[in-house]
């Protein structure tokens, strides 16, 4: 781009944001509108009857007991996956996937879970156990320890061909 361009292009968008920023409220209009809002639902709120106040709050106490049992419910599931992929041997990630609404369903498809992937063996590094990613990386990476002994085992794979 030119610098010609550039200056175009930079003044616009400052031109842009500028008017932006105007056509904001400022903050004495802000507490003007907050102020009028708050009378607007005091207005309201004198309005009601008793019988609709005492309504309403029934209504919001409901709503807020649903929504802390739907929470509670959501807590207990999540420590009794834990708890169940904790027994089972399972990670994280495999608990995440664990369907069911009680404990013996949840056992029953950790174990289905787990015959299906098995569990994780440790890895020695010498090849033994499963491999981990990358694949395996064959069995004579544990054994050698010295790089004399890596060199011998390269010249024996590629002898020079004269």
């Amino acid at each position: 781009m030119a610098p010609e361009h550039q200056v175009a292009y930079w003044r616009y968008h400052s031109k842009k944001w500028e008017t932006t920023a105007k056509a904001a409220p400022d903050a004495a209009e802000l507490e003007r509108l907050r102020a009028a809002d708050a009378e607007l639902a005091t207005r309201k709120a004198a309005d009601l009857t008793d019988t609709e106040r005492l309504q309403k709050e029934r209504d919001d106490a409901m709503a807020e007991a649903a929504t802390a049992k739907a929470e509670r419910d959501t807590e207990a599931r999540k420590a009794l996956l834990l708890e169940v992929a904790a027994e089972k041997g399972l990670t994280p990630t495999q608990a995440a996937r664990l369907q069911g609404s009680t404990k013996e369903e949840l056992e029953a498809d950790a174990d289905s879970l787990k015959s299906l992937f098995g569990a994780p063996a440790p890895n020695d590094g010498a090849g033994t156990g499963t491999p981990r990613s990358g694949g395996n990386r064959g069995s004579d990476v544990g054994g050698s320890k010295t790089t004399q002994a890596g060199a011998d085992l390269w010249r024996e794979r590629n002898p020079r061909k004269n």
